[in-house]
């Protein structure tokens, strides 16, 4: 049984230890660190863990009764504790995003390449949804020749919060696009653009501008175009379409009770993000479980993922400023991470 410490107890470490307990096999939580001792505690009995609450982030890092971590803190906070996994030669899952500047991320690559192997696993769930994987197989299989271009939507049906701004789309929402798309393309970025659609009347946030339009290029020439919205009352919407030189493949539209009644054909369309990719959190952490516990190489996204998506979102934020296509400049690869 796989011994983990859990770093952070707000609403996405409830999500993982709900699994933890009901689906996967293999794991516990057998320690917990939250700035709130509240939070400590809810987690702990809301579950009825048998896991040691701990003062600090090193002591819960280095306790013998932790093999792994899980950090599921603030987003801003990810880095400590990360380090101190990476130093400590334990492997360790952080929720997206890996780190909120390039610079941090950095630092965490250049510890983990001082270390000489992945330690490292950024939630980026998508990749583990079933339909996403079955996309990137066939692309990568050849079936529809050489990706072109695509399309992507990501609608949300209400803000996440009151205080939800404009910059939020890129870091809370299109950072999944970023991340998915240089992975289905098996390429790295050129340059980024946003632009602003026609302003949606029943936006009442005045600092979020919505709908906005983001496009990314590939350094092969591809185009992905992706749509995004918070304010798509009719529900959580997310479409992934790639045009290939023989063909194109997309993602479903999620399977729903279809109904006959008054005239129409209608089927459901949940408003809950969390619905959509249930069996992808389920997947990404049952992954993380079992190469560690079989000593096997991390093969989730990578410390370098995490780095591509905070320049590349940094550089989107840009565009949403200057109305501009930003060039996406990157550090050289290291080894470790091709």
């Amino acid at each position: 049984m796989l011994k983990l410490g859990l770093v952070g107890c707000g609403s996405i470490a409830h999500t993982h230890v709900s699994n933890l307990k009901n689906v996967l096999r293999d794991g516990e939580v057998t320690a917990v660190y939250d700035v709130s001792t509240d939070a400590e505690k809810e987690i702990i009995d809301e579950f009825d863990l048998k896991a040691t609450i701990y003062d600090s982030i090193h002591e819960l890092v280095n306790s013998e009764n932790v093999d792994a971590i899980m950090v599921c803190s603030r987003n801003d906070t990810h880095v400590e504790p990360v380090l101190e996994a990476i130093n400590a030669n334990k492997p360790v899952f952080v929720e997206k995003p890996l780190a909120t500047t390039a610079e941090d991320c950095k630092k965490i690559i250049d510890a983990e390449t001082k270390v000489g192997k992945k330690l490292v696993q950024v939630g980026f769930m998508r990749r583990f949804d079933p339909y996403y994987v079955e996309l990137k197989d066939t692309i990568d299989s050849g079936e529809i020749g050489a990706p072109l271009m695509g399309y992507c939507r990501h609608f949300t049906c209400t803000p996440a919060t009151q205080y939800f701004e404009t910059p939020n789309m890129i870091n809370d929402a299109f950072i999944h696009e970023i991340d998915i798309i240089h992975w289905l393309f098996n390429d790295q970025y050129e340059s980024v653009q946003v632009q602003y659609g026609r302003p949606n009347g029943l936006n009442k946030l005045s600092k979020l501008k919505d709908p906005q339009v983001a496009t990314l290029k590939l350094k092969n020439g591809a185009l992905v175009n992706t749509y995004l919205t918070q304010n798509a009352e009719y529900g959580y919407d997310v479409m992934c379409q790639i045009m290939g030189e023989k063909g194109i493949a997309q993602l479903p539209d999620m399977p729903s009770l279809e109904i006959r009644k008054d005239g129409h054909i209608s089927h459901s369309i949940d408003k809950d993000w969390t619905k959509r990719f249930v069996k992808a959190y389920q997947i990404e952490l049952q992954t993380f479980i079992d190469e560690v516990s079989q000593n096997k190489t991390l093969t989730g996204p990578s410390t370098w993922d995490g780095y591509v998506a905070v320049v590349t979102a940094d550089c989107a934020i840009q565009s949403q400023k200057d109305a501009q296509p930003v060039k996406i400049s990157l550090d050289d690869e290291p080894d470790l991470y091709k």
